[in-house]
């Protein structure tokens, strides 16, 4: 028996679903994962270099093409409640950042207990994963409240707009 299989028998062991969601979980967030392709369910939709307002399955054998138009009519079609969906989101965000203060505090605890600063400074690079996730499920329920999922560029200039403006001209 080799290091890396032992490495890999122990390591399979000690890493459950938990952590294995969580890796996804950074993946998605620094990755950038593309939505799955709605014929084949195999392949990813990604930009049509050409044109904007298109996308294409990366499945060689599907290559089904999709304008964003469509797409948006599509997720609308499924069914789903959006306000119901926006609520999720933002509701998960909250609890990504509550967690995100929980393990900051906690860490700067244990970093002055522990006299390290490496263990703050690992902490802070897991706040920063956790804070990014709240943010684009803060994004995501902005997207669907206001109809903008499907378009050709991100409306992040509007999307920081309407959080300046609930941060700062709120009625109290």
């Amino acid at each position: 028996m080799g290091i890396r299989s032992f490495v890999r028998n122990r390591l399979a062991r000690r890493v459950g679903p938990e952590h294995r969601r969580f890796a996804s979980m950074t993946g998605t967030v620094l990755g950038g994962t593309h939505a799955p392709c709605p014929d084949c369910r195999r392949g990813q939709l990604v930009a049509v270099p050409d044109a904007l307002d298109r996308r294409r399955c990366d499945d060689p054998a599907c290559g089904a093409e999709y304008a964003l138009a469509e797409l948006g009519r599509t997720f609308a079609q499924e069914g789903a409640d959006l306000r119901a969906l926006a609520a999720h989101e933002r509701r998960q965000a909250f609890t990504l950042f509550v967690a995100a203060e929980i393990i900051g505090v906690l860490a700067a605890a244990w970093a002055v207990y522990a006299h390290s600063w490496l263990t703050l400074w690992g902490a802070l690079l897991l706040c920063i994963v956790v804070c990014a996730t709240a943010m684009v499920s803060r994004y995501r329920a902005w997207q669907l409240e206001q109809g903008r999922m499907f378009e050709a560029r991100a409306p992040l200039g509007a999307y920081l707009a309407a959080e300046f403006d609930g941060l700062f001209r709120r009625n109290r």
